[in-house]
């Protein structure tokens, strides 16, 4: 049986890497022969048993893996549990013979994508059941994602409510006390005192708010940088003042891709927190933009206190503070949020910093819109 003439791709995806194991050398290279038809260019890896498959997952990055359930030393559903249990988005396909099906829902439920019996292997077979598999698997990978950081974010969130709401109780009561024993003289300071755990609380449903709408796609489109850093200025013009500092932008910007109302709130964050974490005589802000092949590059560069290495991953989390909230107001929920916005656009954001001497946000915007750009497992690249 050949498969030369019915395969297909469209080019428009990298090439996948595959890995077969199966014991059987005839099956190996029938599921070869029908993937590289499916996927032309793919690098497709094979085992004969699964221990080595195993080492061989651990060593490199694989799309899918595809499995036969009859092997020796362990079965396909043992080797898929193991492997769910180390990478758990991987898309794992299982091979079945005749007779095979009524372990299916095992199979399913013990760590499988899907899969496919051998009898209907082809090409168009392949491909339906490997993208169906990746697409859920990536999915997946999404839902967890999301999941983990919204858990983090409502128990750093329900532990900053409780301030400014023990706050609110105790002056309310000292209020109660006082009125009830005819005294009134530090009524107004309590007062004072309610007031600003209101706004604390009010500030922190806003940035909920903002948090839950970004986990929603933004619309993507063409927009001017130059008009997106006009609005901030505008914006910052009052702050700027009163901290007699500077901002420094380029005269000439591109067009870019992305959503320009969340690049303002971004570059607007990184603005602020340039002029306000600085002991500087002139606190200063310089906004950089550099093209690439594929990305545009901009820098966000301050003269402030900087950033010790060990925060810098940390900064993106949700309510993390460097300092108190005494030294410098704020919901320790800005550089999260911004995170969140530079990722709606498929972009990313890290910073780099000299503690004493400021910080440098690097902030990537592709040229044009991803398409099928892919992930893998271990892949950590620097920008987060």
């Amino acid at each position: 049986m050949t498969f030369g003439q019915d395969g297909f791709d469209d080019g428009s995806k990298p090439a996948l890497s595959l890995l077969i194991v199966d014991d059987s050398e005839a099956d190996r290279e029938l599921a070869s022969i029908a993937l590289k038809a499916a996927y032309r260019g793919a690098d497709i890896q094979h085992c004969a048993d699964p221990r080595t498959a195993e080492r061989t997952c651990d060593e490199q990055d694989f799309d899918c893996v595809v499995l036969d359930y009859n092997m020796p030393q362990m079965d396909g559903l043992a080797l898929a549990s193991r492997l769910r249990e180390r990478f758990a988005h991987l898309p794992i396909i299982l091979m079945t013979n005749f007779g095979d099906e009524m372990l299916v829902g095992e199979a399913l439920r013990g760590g499988v994508s899907d899969y496919l019996p051998k009898v209907r292997i082809s090409p168009h077979s392949f491909r339906r059941t490997v993208d169906r598999s990746i697409q859920a698997c990536a999915q997946a990978r999404i839902i967890d994602e999301q999941r983990g950081e919204l858990e983090n974010f409502a128990y750093a969130l329900a532990h900053d409510f409780k301030q400014p709401i023990r706050q609110i109780s105790t002056f309310t009561q000292l209020i109660a006390d006082q009125i009830r024993d005819g005294g009134a003289e530090d009524v107004q300071s309590h007062l004072a005192f309610l007031g600003d755990a209101a706004r604390r609380l009010s500030r922190l449903v806003d940035v909920m708010v903002e948090y839950t709408l970004l986990n929603h796609p933004p619309a993507i489109a063409e927009f001017s940088l130059g008009d997106a850093l006009d609005s901030v200025r505008s914006s910052i013009k009052p702050y700027l003042a009163e901290r007699g500092g500077q901002f420094v932008a380029p005269t000439v910007t591109p067009r870019m891709r992305g959503n320009e109302t969340l690049m303002i709130q971004v570059l607007q964050n990184l603005v602020i927190n340039g002029l306000m974490y600085n002991k500087s005589a002139v606190p200063r802000v310089e906004v950089t933009v550099s093209a690439h092949p594929d990305f545009w590059h901009i820098e966000v560069v301050d003269n402030g206190l900087g950033i010790e290495g060990d925060y810098l991953a940390e900064i993106f989390k949700p309510l993390f503070r460097l300092h108190t909230a005494s030294d410098y107001a704020g919901s320790g929920l800005g550089l999260t949020l911004a995170r969140k916005a530079v990722l709606a656009q498929n972009g990313a954001i890290w910073c780099d910093s000299t503690p004493g001497a400021g910080a440098v946000f690097h902030i990537h915007l592709p040229v044009t819109k991803p398409a099928g750009a892919r992930r893998t497992r271990r892949q950590t690249p620097r920008p987060v």
